[in-house]
């Protein structure tokens, strides 16, 4: 007799809902306090760390160990034991899609909504994109920020929703303000939210949508036919200790109409593809499906996937059960041929022609790597975007290169770069940006200012403006009188400009009349000290000093004609 529901299968999808709970909570609490770190005991990047793709993917391409990336390794060991966990448990992006999953009204996505296996050969795709992800690695482009599930989840949340909720609440506020005024409450009717914008903001909204409209068409359809991180775990999870156990079946096939990772025609099940969430055993009438240990038993006759990079032909291929020789080489060929494209780009910045174009919009956080190095390491998650005091670093598009694609750079007219303000560097996980003290930080120059007379008040109307001087924290701009001037002109001091951009920012022509662009700016290795290089270089960096008192006519330590 078919036996219907348990309480101990509502109890355990229950608690694998309150986890994933807790996960995303814990990943979003993170990022949100990922500006004052140093109130968290966890490290606000620790999930970024442990993406296996990104983590896989920026060490091929950057060759070199990163010790801070040894979460990811631990989560491939981890896998070696208990499989998919972290696909079906953890993943933040895998609990966002199931929260959306879940949101959709069945009586209406039901005629277009698929159940999610077997999917044939559309469940190989991830595996070819992986091979293309670290094809390009290996020759130094690291394409891994399009696909790896951590940083697009950390920019989805950071800069889309976060910006989005912030302008929600701004306007909110806006709105309710007579009332609260007329209420008497002053906390309240004083409190503003600042708005934050980034570039990519439309694009992250189509991607993120199309994935949430594919859950219309079959559940997970992203971590189950796209994920490359997924088929890396996968490749890591095909003899589980820790796996699922059949010890009764009557063919029912429910499992295998609910799983693309169990066969269509039994209830075996393949490992590198299963994410342990455990429905098969909650749908299963005769409660014959569990998960345990593996003891040693003789597997079931029943049919199973073959090998997943068993070179085989295109028929078995089309069934799901391998990868096929040409698909595997064409997937590695496309990697290749991906990196070439961004490497031999007339706007690639990754080569060692000392003619390249580099774009004046291209300013690097200071302390940016060498933009070969600073380009394999970067995840482009959008992390040090999210933590920018000023909402001035963004993800360019085209400024950088096509290979620079959502990589950081700051636009001063946004924002300026704070010279007390060093988390870009604390917060990067890969240490694209290195991590620099306030002293140090001071001298990594990230560019220099450039007045462009043309537009200047001073210089092309005659208009007495000294705006750019007073707000420069670095004390790099000086009047003087030019030839034929009727006002005193800007002029700036190449050793004492830092980049900061707080001159274009502030500048009143609608067209800034001075920009920061990257004029000799400091990109070092890691390990190298800015302040040697600076000072080798003939800089005088030090904001404190654009901040002290003239000593001459003091009398006492006070201007003249003040007394105590």
């Amino acid at each position: 007799m078919l036996a219907g529901p348990s309480a101990k299968q509502a109890s355990r999808r229950l608690f694998r809902g309150l986890v994933q709970a807790v996960s995303l909570g814990l990943f979003l609490w993170l990022l949100f306090r990922a500006a004052s770190p140093a109130g968290t005991a966890l490290p606000p990047d620790i999930f970024l760390r442990l993406d296996p793709l990104a983590a896989t993917a920026t060490i091929l391409a950057g060759r070199e160990w990163m010790a801070a990336l040894w979460p990811a390794l631990a989560l491939l060991g981890l896998t070696l034991l208990v499989g998919r966990l972290f696909c079906g448990w953890l993943c933040p992006l895998g609990a966002t899609l199931d929260a959306v999953s879940a949101l959709i009204d069945d009586r209406q996505a039901g005629r277009n909504r698929r159940p999610p296996g077997p999917p044939g050969g559309l469940g190989q795709v991830k595996y070819l994109i992986l091979i293309a992800i670290l094809a390009a690695a290996l020759a130094g482009v690291n394409l891994a920020y399009w696909a790896a599930p951590i940083p697009l989840a950390t920019r989805f949340y950071g800069l889309l929703l976060h910006p989005l909720a912030l302008l929600g609440g701004h306007e909110t506020l806006n709105l309710s303000r007579p009332v609260l005024d007329s209420l008497d409450w002053p906390g309240l009717s004083y409190l503003s939210l600042a708005p934050r914008r980034f570039a990519s903001m439309y694009f992250l909204a189509g991607f993120f949508g199309f994935l949430f409209w594919l859950e219309r068409v079959r559940p997970r359809f992203w971590c189950r036919f796209l994920c490359p991180a997924g088929a890396l775990l996968g490749l890591f999870s095909r003899f589980p200790l820790w796996r699922r156990r059949v010890s009764a079946c009557v063919q029912c096939e429910k499992c295998a109409q609910a799983c693309p990772a169990i066969h269509s025609q039994g209830h075996q099940a393949q490992p590198a593809e299963c994410l342990t969430c455990q429905t098969c055993a909650d749908l299963c009438p005769v409660r014959g499906t569990t998960f345990s240990l593996f003891r040693g038993e003789k597997e079931d006759s029943a049919p199973r996937f073959g090998n997943l990079l068993r070179f085989t032909d295109r028929r078995t291929m089309a069934q799901g059960e391998a990868l096929g020789r040409r698909a595997f080489l064409a997937a590695g060929l496309g990697g290749l041929g991906l990196a070439g494209l961004g490497r031999s780009g007339l706007a690639s910045l990754l080569g060692p022609d000392e003619r390249t174009i580099w774009s004046e919009d291209c300013l690097r956080p200071p302390g940016a790597l060498p933009e070969a190095d600073f380009l394999a390491r970067c995840l482009r998650c959008g992390l040090c975007m999210r933590v920018c005091p000023t909402n001035g670093l963004q993800p360019a598009w085209l400024a950088a290169g096509p290979e620079g694609v959502f990589s950081p750079v700051l636009r001063p007219r946004r924002g300026p770069c704070e010279p007390d303000c060093n988390l870009c560097g604390r917060l990067c996980p890969t240490r694209a940006i290195t991590p620099l003290t306030l002293n140090e930080k001071h001298w990594a120059k990230i560019g220099g200012a450039v007045v462009h007379n043309n537009r200047c008040l001073a210089w092309a109307e005659d208009k007495s403006c000294v705006v750019c001087q007073e707000v420069c924290p670095y004390g790099a701009i000086e009047l003087v009188q030019a030839p034929g001037a009727l006002a005193p002109v800007p002029r700036v001091v190449a050793a004492k400009c830092f980049g900061c951009g707080y001159c274009e920012l502030h500048c009143p022509v609608r067209v800034s009349a001075i920009t920061v662009q990257p004029l000799n700016a400091l990109r070092l290795a890691p390990g190298s000290s800015y302040i040697q290089a600076g000072l080798a270089a003939g800089l005088d960096l030090d904001p404190r000093k654009a901040f002290e008192p003239p000593s001459a006519g003091l009398e006492d330590g006070l201007p003249p004609g003040f007394t105590e």
